[in-house]
This record gives structure tokens, C-alpha cells and sequence, in this order.
């Protein structure tokens, strides 16, 4: 490995000093301009007409810059693994700090599901500012960022979805997705640009932002273990399982949302992209496993769009409107995302019907006269007749007729469009799908 190679994956003071910039930031993240595209219009267009040049993602000694390794991130993400690791095999779990490990896990994913995400991440619905205090203190009890860093990786990833501006490609693996993507430095300028200036005017975000760290350090470590000791005199389990093993599942959990979410499931709206939806992956993420609805309609409050799709933010979110602390929960018209099921349907269907043998073309049928027809039954002895104006050669089929030979015999030579059709019989779709794909020979004209 190269002295070059080797400075991706060594702290170096300068890497210590923007971590430390990073956890006690003096001010916002910039928002700027849209750095990767440039707009060229033509002056004589009435109309006018951009056209966006995007910049190439750039490369570092010929790898991407999602190969440099991000020391500080990685080295907390595996340490608190490590420990978690440790309490399964080491630290005896007390069913009460068990109990609370469990809940305080599902509220903290609730906040990241029903706060990060669908409030700040897609605006689907309006919180009061009691509500949204509460998300923005307990969706820091993961250690998932901040606000404002969460969303722009997630609006980024919307943005440019299974490409290389992506924060968490799929298209690079299913573990880069999932678990690499937060372990390798990014330059988000370089990759892409996500309007967040919604976010910097928002002033309980931005006060979380300031004080990510001490909200984090309070609501992930201090409370779990604090809590599990007083009420339950198990200080050690509450540090090991309650604050760390907790944790860690919840950020497990939603990278979920990340890799399996884009490889395992179905796609009912869309098959432009990844996404697809999975009842598994939505119980484990709390609703987020319905993830080709959520892409096709990002908006939506719901993901699992389906009244008994399992999707607990979904509910969550409706109670909380009931209680007046949620409001304008969007919901995409019904009749659209009908339309986006149709679509995916009738493209499968294309798709399976071209797999199915339809005989052959009608324009590739040779033509007959009536007198050729004819002639063809008389002096040839072909065992022809005509429906709907096709010519059909039963010859194979005497035998196998359900109605008997004597009928099927007595239409040779004869235009049997009125007895195939209800003069006889009312012949069912599979009788006119068999005829056509094996006996039709020629056209009427």
C-alpha cells in the first residue's frame, strides 16, 4: 500500500480538527448554488429552453472519492458494534432493561422514521412545535447525524438515486449501501446538491444542529443507562444494552431501509429504479420497507399506502393528527398512484405475453379467394374452414373435438363463423387461443 493510501485511513491533525468542527459546528452548513450544473440558453428561443451540463463525479488517483476511508465516523460506528457485540456474549440482560431497550428502541426509530424523514426529509405533513422539539431531541438518541446532515444525504439519495451522487448507491454493493457508505468520506459538494434552506430557517432544527453533540451524548448514553439504574439498579445493563446494543440495532435497522429496501421485494409502481416494497423489511423498519411506493410517491405520509400494509409510522402519524400535534398529512390522489399499478401490470403483462406463442402473425397469413378455398378443400382434401374470415385447418383436431366429430366433419369446407359463436356452441377464449395458435393457415379475402 502506497504512503498516498495510507493517509485515507491515519488520522492526521487536520482530520481531527474538521471532526471536532464538525460535532461543535460555528455555523450552518452552507447552502450555496447548485454546484454540479450549469444552465445554457439560447437567446432566440421565445421560449426559453435550459440545458444543464452535469460535471463528471470526480476521481482520486483513479478510484472514486467514496474509497477514502472517514476515520472518525468509522472508528464510532465500529467501536459502538464492538461494544454491542460484547454485551450479547458478556453482559447478562435484565428483562426489565430489556422491556426498555426494546421501547426506547422503537421510539427512537419513530423519531427518525416519522421526524427525520418524513417531516423534515419529504415535508408529508406539518408537526406542532411541540412535536417537532420532541423528534428533534429524540431522533438524535440514535446517532444518525444531525437534522440537517440526515436530510441532505436523504435528499441527495432521492435525488440522484442509483448513480454516483447517490450517498448510498446500491449499484456499488449490497454492504456499501447498507453499512460502507457511512464509514468512506464524501464531499457532498462535489457529489451533489440538495436545497436545504428550508431546514437552515427552521429554528428548532437549527438549534439542534448547534447542539447535536450534547443532545446526542444525553438522549443515546446518559438517559438509557441513568433510567435502567435508578428504576432497575442495573446500571451496567443499561449502559451496554439499553444506551449501545440499542442504538446500534436502530442504525442497523435503517440501513435496511438502504440495501435490502433496494434489492429484496417487489416493484408495483415503478421499475425505473431500485426501490422496491417488502412487508418484512417494513415491519422491521417501522414502515419504511415499502420503499418502490415511497420513491414513486415520496410526499405521500404514508409508505405502506395500503390500509393493512404494516406500516406503524403511518399510524403513528394518524394518531397524532387526531390529537391535533400532526397536520396536512399528504396523501397523493388515489386515482395517480392507481395508474402507477396499472402501468407496472400491463408492462407485465407485455412481458409475459411475449413469452407466449400466438401463432402466427395476422399479416403474415397468405390471403384465399373464396373459389381458391374452395378449390383447396375439393381438390386437395384439405380439411379447412372458416371463422371470422380466418381459415383454420382441423385436420389434428377431428378427433379431439369435444362435441364429437360428426359436427366438427360436417363444417369442412364451410364458413362456421354462426355456429362457432352460439349457433352450436358459444366456443370459450381458450377454444379461439388454441385455433389461432395452432390451426390458423390463411386469411379470407
Amino acid at each position: 500500500m502506497s504512503s498516498g493510501a495510507l493517509s485515507y485511513y491515519i488520522p492526521t491533525w487536520a482530520g481531527i480538527k474538521e471532526y471536532f468542527h464538525e460535532i461543535f459546528p460555528s455555523e450552518l452548513m452552507p447552502v450555496g448554488s447548485p454546484p454540479e450544473k450549469t444552465a445554457v440558453e439560447s437567446e432566440s428561443d421565445v421560449l426559453k429552453k435550459p440545458v444543464y451540463h452535469m460535471k463528471q463525479v470526480p476521481k482520486i488517483k483513479g478510484k472514486s472519492i467514496h474509497t477514502r476511508w472517514y476515520w472518525p465516523f468509522a472508528s464510532g460506528i465500529l467501536l459502538a458494534e464492538a461494544v454491542a457485540i460484547y454485551a450479547i456474549f458478556f453482559v447478562k440482560l435484565q428483562w426489565r432493561t430489556g422491556t426498555f431497550m426494546i421501547l426506547y428502541g422503537i421510539l427512537s426509530g419513530l423519531c427518525i422514521t416519522a421526524g427525520y424523514h418524513r417531516l423534515w426529509a419529504h415535508r408529508a405533513y406539518r408537526a406542532s412545535k411541540p412535536l417537532e422539539l420532541f423528534l428533534a431531541i429524540f431522533g438524535a438518541s440514535s446517532i444518525q447525524g444531525s437534522i440537517i446532515w440526515w436530510v441532505q444525504n436523504h435528499r441527495l439519495h432521492h435525488r440522484y438515486t442509483d448513480t454516483e451522487r447517490d450517498p448510498y448507491n446500491i449499484k456499488r454493493g449490497f454492504w456499501y449501501a447498507h453499512h460502507g457508505w457511512i464509514l468512506f468520506r464524501r464531499k457532498e459538494d462535489d457529489l451533489g446538491y440538495a436545497d436545504m434552506t428550508d431546514l437552515h430557517a427552521n429554528k428548532i432544527v437549527v438549534w439542534q444542529y448547534n447542539y447535536y453533540f450534547f443532545i446526542c451524548a444525553f438522549t443515546s448514553l446518559v438517559l438509557p443507562t441513568v433510567v435502567c439504574g435508578w428504576l432497575f439498579g442495573d446500571w451496567k445493563g443499561g449502559f451496554f444494552w439499553g444506551a449501545v446494543a440499542r442504538l446500534v440495532g436502530v442504525q442497523q435497522i435503517t440501513f435496511c431501509v438502504n440495501s435490502v429496501a433496494h434489492t429484496f421485494g417487489t416493484q408495483p409502481y415503478s421499475d425505473e429504479q431500485t426501490p422496491r416494497d417488502n412487508w418484512i423489511t417494513g415491519i422491521i423498519t417501522l414502515g419504511e420497507g415499502y420503499h418502490n411506493f415511497h420513491h414513486a410517491f415520496p410526499n405521500d405520509y404514508r409508505n405502506g399506502v395500503r390500509w393493512y400494509d404494516i406500516d406503524l409510522t403511518k399510524w403513528v402519524l394518524w394518531l397524532l393528527e387526531q390529537a391535533n400535534l400532526a397536520f396536512d398529512l399528504k396523501r397523493f390522489p388515489r386515482n395517480e398512484i392507481m395508474k402507477g399499478r396499472a402501468a407496472m401490470k400491463l408492462k407485465r403483462a407485455e412481458s409475459f405475453a411475449k413469452r407466449v406463442n400466438y401463432g402466427t402473425p395476422i399479416e403474415e397469413l397468405p390471403m384465399y379467394t373464396e373459389s381458391e378455398f374452395v378449390a383447396e378443400v375439393k381438390e386437395r382434401d384439405r380439411k379447412w374452414l372458416v371463422i371470422e374470415g380466418f381459415i383454420y385447418d382441423v385436420k389434428d383436431f377431428i378427433k379431439m373435438h369435444p362435441g364429437g366429430t360428426r359436427l366438427i366433419l360436417s363444417g369442412i369446407g364451410k364458413d362456421m363463423t354462426n355456429a362457432f359463436n352460439g349457433g352450436v356452441y358459444n366456443h370459450h377464449y381458450s377454444a379461439r387461443n388454441l385455433m389461432n395458435s395452432t390451426m390458423r393457415v390463411g386469411r379470407i379475402v
